[in-house]
């Protein structure tokens, strides 16, 4: 009997008589990319530094990055966030907390350190006692406030003649602390009660250590908008130089923080540095907002003022990307806010607009929202507010994906047809759940126009190139509504 054999060759069907099966995958389809998550570049109690750490729930942030009342925490709190993703700040000085155990000789045995840089390293206790049934029994717990990290016992461990992989293969659980090879000649002596790590330090925080944290978001996909939970002019400027080297997300700028608090800044003031500033804080494509006017909140039972940069993160966060980040519909996001800082008139809204900064406002009627959802871009006009940015995101960014199916294929007219098909598709897919508008909503032309050959040549084909052109209509919002009203004894209405 003849063999069965498989293949994706046709040049093999006729290879020798027996049975060939061909089987293959339907052609792919485009989903699209994720246009919810914010990153918080931050500083934390604990937690690995300089990362990117998916925060799922606020179990995981307390468990991961603690729960004190570290800036990042705080800028956190009372909001709410589709998608999160948190990287540490950590000082350059930083350190540890470390023990080092000794032998009855005494001799160094074993040391431990905190997992993480931090002070918060030194409310970690550890207790050594005779294991159960051979080496020691370790117990090792968390004494800072508020944690939720459970006690981590460690029975019957020998640690004499160990190596660094063997030992962290034993203490491999531990969320507290990482074991540190000695050449050991003998166990260590018990430690009868709880006793504390040593030496951790939070060191002092730069706005250079902003700028190393911030640099990890530069992988690709890292996110759609990236805030700090601490604001100065330098790190502004290292947010904007961010888009230089990882240009695929916004990025939110505010003023200092060390402003954004001072309780004596008057309003006028305020808006004359935010207007000042924000010139510095411009790009050509619209990636930048200038967060403005803070927001009230009750953090530990005080009322204190938070920078808007987060309530912006938030807002963006928890909406789709055609969805105008000043939607009236959205105060709903901001109901974690009491009152914004400063006051501000029509005058000074239009002031604000004028100079590309998303001012938040309390509205009598609706709650705290923002004013103008806008971009710190004021000149080219087509790229002014933050949904036509977050729209070209998604829509390239979900069609670039899918692209990559294709990368290196056969260049041919069938290939082309089908990657033709596949954007239509989706875009129809778009037009269904009102997210892109169809041809219906222009009055003139047409709404979208998917070409995958008028821009290809017989010369850029051969030379390997595929060329397609994507030209799409968005929704806009309707940021100016304008009621006109006739209102008189002497009205008269007649159809026309």
């Amino acid at each position: 009997m003849g063999e069965i054999f498989r293949t994706n060759d046709p040049t093999q069907y006729d290879d020798v008589d027996g049975i060939i099966i061909d089987e293959s995958a339907p052609a792919p389809n485009i989903s699209g990319v994720a246009a919810n998550i914010a990153i918080m570049v931050g500083q934390f109690q604990r937690g690995v530094e300089n990362e990117l750490t998916d925060i799922s729930s606020i179990g995981v942030l307390h468990e991961l990055f603690g729960q004190s009342d570290a800036r990042g925490n705080k800028a956190l709190k009372n909001k709410k966030f589709g998608r999160l993703r948190v990287i540490r700040v950590v000082a350059s000085d930083s350190a540890k907390a470390t023990v080092t155990l000794q032998d009855e000789t005494p001799a160094d045995s074993i040391k431990f350190e905190a997992l993480y840089k931090g002070v918060y390293g030194n409310s970690i206790q550890y207790k050594v006692e005779a294991g159960t049934s051979s080496g020691k029994k370790y117990t090792f717990k968390d004494n800072n406030s508020n944690s939720v990290i459970p006690i981590e016992v460690y029975d019957n461990v020998v640690v004499t003649g160990k190596t660094q992989v063997q030992l962290d293969e034993l203490f491999a659980g531990s969320k507290l602390i990482k074991p540190v090879a000695i050449p050991a000649v003998d166990e260590p002596a018990n430690v009868a009660t709880f006793t504390g790590l040593a030496s951790g330090s939070d060191g002092t925080i730069a706005d250079t250590d902003y700028e190393s944290a911030i640099a990890v978001a530069e992988q690709e996909r890292a996110g759609n908008v990236l805030f700090t939970d601490y604001y100065t002019s330098s790190i502004n400027g290292y947010l904007k130089a961010h888009l230089t080297n990882a240009p695929d997300k916004l990025v939110i700028v505010a003023p200092a923080s060390s402003e954004d608090e001072d309780t004596t800044t008057s309003a006028s003031t305020a808006k004359s540095n935010a207007i000042t500033d924000v010139d510095l804080n411009r790009d050509a494509e619209g990636s930048i907002i200038y967060a403005f006017n803070p927001i009230k909140t009750r953090i530990n039972g005080v009322v204190v003022n938070q920078s808007a940069a987060p309530w912006i993160a938030s807002i963006i966060s928890l909406t789709a990307p055609h969805i105008d980040p000043a939607y009236a519909a959205n105060v709903q996001f901001t109901l974690g806010g009491l009152d914004t800082k400063y006051k501000y008139n029509r005058n000074d809204y239009i002031a604000f607009k004028e100079a590309g900064i998303a001012a938040f406002e309390l509205d009598k009627d609706l709650g705290i929202k923002l004013r103008s959802g806008i971009s710190t871009q004021i000149v080219n006009s087509s790229k002014v507010t933050i949904l036509r940015k977050r729209m070209a995101y998604f829509l390239t960014d979900s069609i670039a994906l899918f692209l990559k199916n294709y990368q290196n294929d056969v260049n041919s007219f069938a290939k082309r047809t089908a990657v033709n098909a596949a954007i239509v598709s989706w875009d129809d897919g778009l037009i269904r759940d009102e997210i892109l508008p169809g041809d219906a909503e222009v009055k003139t032309g047409k709404a979208r126009l998917v070409d995958t050959e008028s821009l290809n040549t017989d010369d850029s084909i051969a030379a390997g190139k595929f060329i397609l052109l994507y030209k799409r209509r968005i929704y806009s919002s309707m940021r100016f509504i304008v009621l006109k009203a006739e209102i008189g004894e002497s009205v008269v209405v007649t159809e026309a």
